[in-house]
């Protein structure tokens, strides 16, 4: 781990716990102590921390018997506040410094840091601290936090013995412990949950965003970028979503290894201009494609010379890890992160001859809608539909096989959460017809994180696209437009989506979306991301479009690291 400039700041808190009887005890917390020491390697403190003494001898705690938990987290909680007073995210971490000679086991004492309870003996054991006065033989870490930037935060803390302790393994023992609370500025050694290191950013205001043109755009200075860049709040179907916007450089995540290597196959205009080009994830596809259209497309004089002039370019590697970058926090609470390198390229759908396949699934008994998602879920093996489910697209397929391959070892950090293939109308009739991305992006520049049901719009009921609980998907436009991409328009600056990917030349970012756009004279088009950094038209079924991949962590998984391309969060 390499060094961090860092201050750190120790409360330090007596805890007593005398056990006289297993029915008739009390015990107390007793605070007799404060201090704040440490090194600080700043010029300024960053750190105000102040406890709460309800009495000179500490707060006492009666129920001193064995309690279940939902009752040990009833208790009265000792408080900490802690104030972070500078610009930047911080970390703290909650030790229990055990006395030596206490004789109750570690396995029969709750700990509770705010509402995350657990048994000292499962808490992650740290070297020793030295605490003067005090004559402890093991150090343990009971819980963790994160502050952000002029940030406030109560820290509470419980203590009670397990239900199942015996009288014989409580009679007539004791335990005796200090805490100690350390807090770090910037992101301290240890795990720390991937949701609050993302909230602890500040919140920008977003009276004033402009989604009538891409941000940052050409003619954005670096001074507006820098201020405007960052994390913002919105709602989606399920409550407030805080959402990254502009050039972000600390949402990289780290999660699973590529199971192969990834090569694109690259035919481009002669000359090697690529202004002109396909991007293909197999040799055999971009022959394909030299054979058809050296000429017409590539202004090459045979196959064999456009074939001869084909790109290779390596993308991953097996056993390299996968890195993600986080778009949001959805409002349940998970986490969406996407890909940062393609997976692969694929088709849509097969066909673009029908409305229907713009569909993830489509042929469905029953519309996809909020109260009655299409659900499929990851069972160990494979993909399981929910009851009723029609027909699957083929990114659908594609998207849940690579999965399987890939990420099954993780399936137990990942959510099964809301995605949305809005196939409203925006304006038009069946046959003819403009669907409500296009609408909400082009006509209204207002992008939403809302869904909505098919039945709710003109044209009645359908039965493709709609609401979706997935564990893989895509990012659909909105959320693209969210972040900085425009429909029709070019950022043509970095966006943490819109990047210069110069390890592959940008040439190759055409990127599929989960969104619609138009359906007209029986051919649809669907949203794609394009390399000038803008939302465009795409046929489904074309198949150089490249696959980058959607998950969602649960809202509780911890980890590692500062968020930077040098050193993701790693996903524990």
């Amino acid at each position: 781990m390499k060094e961090r400039k860092r201050k750190i700041t120790v409360i330090t808190i007596i805890g007593i716990m005398l056990i006289l009887a297993i029915t008739t005890f009390t015990y107390a917390i007793w605070s007799r102590t404060h201090t704040q020491t440490g090194i600080n390697k700043n010029t300024y403190a960053c750190f105000e921390i102040s406890y709460a003494e309800t009495n000179g001898a500490g707060i006492t705690m009666d129920n001193g018997f064995p309690q279940k938990d939902e009752d040990g987290l009833k208790n009265k909680p000792y408080e900490v506040e802690i104030k972070n007073k500078c610009d930047t995210v911080s970390t703290y971490n909650v030790i229990l410094n055990k006395q030596t000679g206490s004789t109750l086991a570690d396995s029969h004492l709750k700990v509770a840091v705010d509402n995350d309870y657990k048994l000292l003996s499962t808490a992650t054991k740290t070297d020793l601290r030295q605490i003067d006065n005090f004559s402890n033989e093991a150090s343990y870490i009971i819980g963790t936090g994160v502050i952000g930037p002029k940030q406030t935060k109560i820290v509470q803390i419980r203590s009670w013995m397990d239900k199942d302790t015996s009288e014989q393994d409580g009679e007539d023992k004791s335990f005796t412990f200090k805490i100690t609370i350390e807090a770090v500025a910037g992101i301290g050694e240890g795990e720390y949950p991937l949701k609050d290191l993302v909230l602890a950013n500040s919140i920008k205001d977003n009276a004033n965003l402009d989604f009538s043109k891409g941000f940052p755009d050409e003619n954005t200075s670096e001074e507006e970028t820098k201020a405007k860049s960052g994390l913002y709040k919105t709602e989606d179907d399920d409550g407030d979503t805080y959402y990254f916007r502009g050039d972000i450089k600390n949402n990289y995540v780290q999660m699973g290894t590529y199971k192969e290597t990834l090569y694109l196959y690259l035919n481009g205009t002669k000359g090697n201009s690529y202004s002109d080009v396909s991007v293909y994830y197999s040799k055999e596809d971009a022959d394909r494609d030299c054979d058809s259209y050296y000429d017409k497309m590539y202004s090459y004089n045979s196959a064999e010379e456009c074939k001869l002039n084909q790109e290779k370019v390596e993308i991953a590697v097996a056993g390299q890890p996968i890195k993600w970058q986080v778009v949001r926090i959805n409002g349940d609470g998970t986490i969406r992160l996407l890909a940062t390198k393609p997976i692969g390229t694929s088709v849509f759908n097969e066909f673009d001859n029908n409305p229907k396949y713009v569909g993830y699934t489509y042929d469905n008994d029953e519309p996809c809608t909020k109260s009655s998602p299409c659900t499929s879920n990851f069972n160990g093996n494979g993909f399981t539909n929910s009851e009723g489910v029609g027909t699957n697209s083929i990114i659908k397929g594609y998207l849940e096989e690579w999965y399987k391959n890939n990420l099954k070892d993780y399936d137990n950090k990942i959510a099964l959460t809301t995605f949305c293939n809005d196939t409203s109308y925006g304006s038009g009739t069946e046959t003819n017809l403009s669907y409500g991305s296009s609408k909400r992006l082009s006509d209204d520049n207002e992008p939403s994180f809302q869904c909505p049901d098919p039945t709710q719009q003109s044209g009645g009921n359908r039965n493709y696209g709609g609401v979706y609980k997935l564990k893989i998907g895509l990012l659909n436009a909105d959320e693209m437009t969210y972040a900085g991409m425009k429909l029709y328009g070019s950022p043509k600056k970095h966006n943490f989506l819109f990047k210069e990917l110069e390890d592959y030349n940008d040439y190759y970012w055409y990127m599929l979306t989960m969104s619609p756009l138009l359906f007209t004279t029986s051919t649809l088009h669907m949203i794609g991301a394009y390399p000038d950094g803008s939302l465009d038209n795409w046929d489904p079924n074309e198949p150089s479009r490249i696959i980058s991949p959607v998950i969602n962590l649960k809202s509780d998984v911890t980890v590692t690291g500062s968020g930077t391309q040098e050193d993701p969060y790693v996903v524990q």
